[in-house]
C-alpha cells in the first residue's frame, strides 16, 4: 500500500467536511486557480506553503462563521483539527529548511516568532461586554 502525501491527505480531510467539494473548489480555497490542485497532484508536487496558509485562513473564516451561528461543536473541532494538521506541516517544512542553521540561531528565530505572536495577542482589542 502506498502512503499518501500531505497534498492528498489535506484534500481528503477538507473534502470530507464539505459534501460536493471538487478539486476546483479546493484549489480556490487555497487561493489558487481552479486547476492548481490537479496540476500539483499530476506532477506529484506538494501544495505550496502559501497555498496551505491561505487554506488555513479560509478554514478559520468558516470556523468563525460556524461559531457565530452556534453551529455544532463537532464541525468546529474538525476544522480546528485540519488547521493543526496544516500548522504541523508548515512547522515541519520550516524545520527542514533550517536544519542546516546553527541551533542557537534557530532558537533565536523561534523565540522571535513566539514573541511576535505574543505581542499580537496583547494588542488585540478586547470584545466589549454588555451588562444589563
Amino acid at each position: 500500500m502506498t502512503e499518501i502525501n500531505f497534498t492528498e491527505e489535506i484534500y481528503q480531510r477538507t473534502s470530507a467536511l464539505y459534501s460536493g467539494m471538487t478539486v476546483r473548489g479546493f484549489s480556490k480555497l487555497c487561493g489558487k486557480s481552479e486547476s492548481y490542485y490537479g496540476s500539483m497532484k499530476t506532477q506529484n508536487l506538494e501544495l505550496t506553503t502559501s497555498a496551505i496558509t491561505h487554506l488555513m485562513e479560509e478554514l478559520e473564516r468558516k470556523k468563525m462563521f460556524l461559531v457565530s451561528i452556534n453551529a455544532a461543536t463537532k464541525r468546529i473541532t474538525q476544522l480546528s483539527n485540519i488547521q493543526r494538521f496544516i500548522a504541523d506541516e508548515i512547522a515541519q517544512r520550516h524545520h527542514k529548511c533550517s536544519e542546516n542553521q546553527n541551533i542557537k540561531i534557530r532558537h533565536m528565530l523561534l523565540d522571535a516568532v513566539s514573541n511576535l505572536a505574543d505581542r499580537e495577542l496583547d494588542n488585540r482589542t478586547p470584545t466589549p461586554v454588555f451588562i444589563g
